[in-house]
């Protein structure tokens, strides 16, 4: 509970502090550089809900896409490979952290993790990370943080030109939800993401907070639709209720019209 308190005393000071520090790094470069870089072009952001199981990926593989946190536990089983891969959270990065450092796939985590990462990769690279909700249009400044690290991957669709955005694998449906920024260790079999082991027994996981969640996708709607782009949500059996709903049939008709 100190150590608790303490983070969220040194708050108002880290935050401020790591932005200045972010914008002596070279990083903002590799994120300028993917300005409109999928600019009309459909693009799909890929959650970790056990729907993923059902969902044919590899019939996507035609257009870019955005994978978060341990995607990569699903490459044993399927042909499919995201653009690039996000994580925000310490925890997970602490845990994964081999896997992001081997990786091929691009990498994009929180600036703020880098002290876990312990370890270099050319394929490695850092985003600020406000402390802010604010939906951000302009990622080399940073990036809104929210209850989800689907809210910076909508962000980096955003800041990349996609249009429309489809989202599968979110399921938003979890077997315990809280308070944000509330941490457990896990008991028996992950039943809340793709893989039994994304999670395993005994490891340290965060809760989700769904309210919090359905905030930050709302403003992602917005935001994109004050752009005059869309974003879709072709969860099979999701309970997110935020973005049109289609099905994944729908959406692979969707993304098939688009031109190459």
């Amino acid at each position: 509970m100190l150590i608790k308190a303490l983070i969220g005393l040194t708050k108002p000071i880290r935050y401020p502090l790591e932005s200045l520090l972010y914008r002596f790094s070279h990083q903002g470069g590799y994120l300028r550089d993917l300005k409109d870089r999928y600019k009309g072009q459909p693009m799909l952001v890929v959650g970790n809900g056990p729907s993923i199981n059902e969902t044919p990926l590899e019939s996507f593989a035609h257009i870019p896409s955005i994978g978060m946190n341990k995607i990569d536990l699903l490459f044993t089983r399927s042909q499919w490979r995201p653009s690039m891969i996000l994580c925000v959270n310490n925890v997970v990065v602490q845990q994964h952290r081999a896997s992001f450092l081997a990786s091929e796939i691009p990498i994009y985590l929180a600036w703020k993790a880098r002290w876990f990462l312990k370890g270099k990769s050319k394929n490695v690279h850092y985003f600020n990370l406000f402390d802010s909700e604010e939906f951000s249009t302009d990622l080399p400044s940073g990036v809104g943080s929210g209850a989800t690290v689907t809210y910076p991957a909508l962000q980096f669709a955003y800041y990349m030109g996609a249009d429309p955005v489809i989202i599968v694998g979110v399921d938003h449906n979890f077997d315990r939800s809280g308070a944000s920024n509330s941490y457990e260790k896990r008991v028996g079999e992950d039943v809340n993401h793709f893989d039994p082991n994304y999670f395993a027994h005994g490891s340290t996981w965060g809760i989700p907070n769904l309210d919090a969640s359905e905030e930050v996708f709302l403003r992602s709607r917005r935001a994109f639709e004050a752009d005059g782009r869309k974003i879709y949500d072709a969860t099979i059996g999701g309970k997110l209720q935020i973005f049109e709903k289609i099905d994944i049939d729908d959406a692979l008709v969707l993304v098939n019209r688009a031109p190459r």
